[in-house]
Order: C-alpha cells, then structure tokens, then sequence
C-alpha cells in the first residue's frame, strides 16, 4: 500500500486541478465527453513524467493494470456516448466496471506486480468512474449537480495534502470506507433503472456518508 502523503506531488495535484476544473466546464456546458477527454490528456501526462518516480517503465504492465485500463476506457466510452445508448447498458457496463474494480488488485498480488503506480491507477480510475458516472447522471437530468461532489473528493483530498504542510498518517483499512464506496456504487447505478423516489433518497444518504467518512478520515490523519 503506498502512503498517502505520495499523492502529494506536484504531478498528482496538478492532474487534481485538471480535473476540478474539467467539472466547472461540464457544470456550465453540460457535455459528459468533457471529462474523458481532460482525463486522458491530464492523467497520461502524469504516467509519461512520473514513471520514473514510482517504478521502472518495465513494471507497467500486468494483469492488473491492464484490467484497470479497461475500467477505466469504459467508464471514458460511457461518458462520451452516454447520449447515445441506453441506461440500462450504461447500468450494465458499470456493474461490469465495478466487478473488474476488484479483479485487478487480485491479479496484480497473485502475478507479483503490485507497485505504487498499479495503487495510484486504480485509485484514479475509480475517482474517475465516480466523477463521470455522476456526470452522466447529471446529463440525464436524474439528479441535479450535487451528485457530481463525491467524485469531487479525490481530487479536492489530493489538494489538501499538498497545502498542509504536516506529514499525515497512514490510513488503515476501514470497514466504513468500504462500506460507503459500495452504498455510493450501487445508487449510482441504480439511478439508471428504478424510479427517483426510490433512488433519490439513498443517493443524498449515500453522499452524506461519503462526506463523513472523508471528513473523518481527514481529520485522522491531522488528529
């Protein structure tokens, strides 16, 4: 597990900001193939200037990596062509995104490749899905802007650890970060096939835990 404070770099947080504002520009042109775009462009900087910083070019590669690029071109393809195709393929391809969320970290310890890139990939491929599925979302008009803040708190934690100045603590593992990713996973899916009065509720308590359990984990690391 690579400690927090490696997100820290001037790299990491400048795709932070790329990021950020790729939203602001999506909030007032609403189009989902914004973000994808930004992404890519933004995130594949990234690999090229830091690979030497977290492992040899040689160990890119793998099981693992390769199925986190796969999550990651899908949820890309669902936010460009979201107009285009229906929700209940977007519903499936994300429930195929988030089954193949769990695969690669399996693989990437069963072929020996786990490394600090293989770590940051996989954590920015799954703010991204958060981010663009809220987007999409958004797009639909199945929720208004605030759904777009969860996929908001990577970028928005990348940029508080490089402003302060003290070293954080290791997060542990924690049942309730857990918890909270999954309960957000399943209404964002869900908002794509039942109807808003059953989804609209657990969306607001889903987000409302998300920012508890960011706000606790933040103040864990200063406390």
């Amino acid at each position: 597990m690579v400690k927090e404070n490696t997100f820290a770099s001037h790299r990491v947080r400048h795709h932070a900001w790329m990021m950020l504002l790729a939203t602001l520009a999506f909030v007032c042109y609403p189009s989902t193939a914004i973000l994808p775009v930004v992404a890519l462009v933004s995130f594949s900087g990234l690999m090229v200037r830091g690979r030497r910083v977290w492992q040899p070019l040689s160990r890119w590669g793998g099981v693992g990596n390769a199925i986190t690029s796969l999550r990651w071109l899908l949820t890309g393809g669902v936010a460009w062509l979201s107009p285009l195709i229906d929700h209940t393929l977007i519903f499936g391809l994300g429930v195929f995104i988030l089954i193949a969320d769990g695969l690669d970290g399996y693989y990437a310890r069963k072929y020996h490749t786990v490394s600090s890139f293989g770590d940051l990939y996989d954590k920015e491929t799954y703010a991204f899905f958060v981010l663009a599925y809220g987007a999409v979302i958004v797009q639909e008009g199945l929720a208004g802007e605030w759904v777009l803040l969860p996929g908001l708190l990577r970028y928005l934690f990348v940029i508080v650890l490089s402003l302060v100045k003290a070293k954080p603590v290791a997060l542990r593992p924690s049942f309730r970060r857990r918890w909270a990713g999954m309960w957000l996973m399943g209404t964002l899916l869900a908002c794509f096939v039942v109807p808003s009065w059953l989804y609209l509720p657990g969306l607001v308590f889903a987000i409302g835990f998300v920012l508890y359990s960011f706000a606790v984990d933040l103040y864990g690391m200063y406390s």
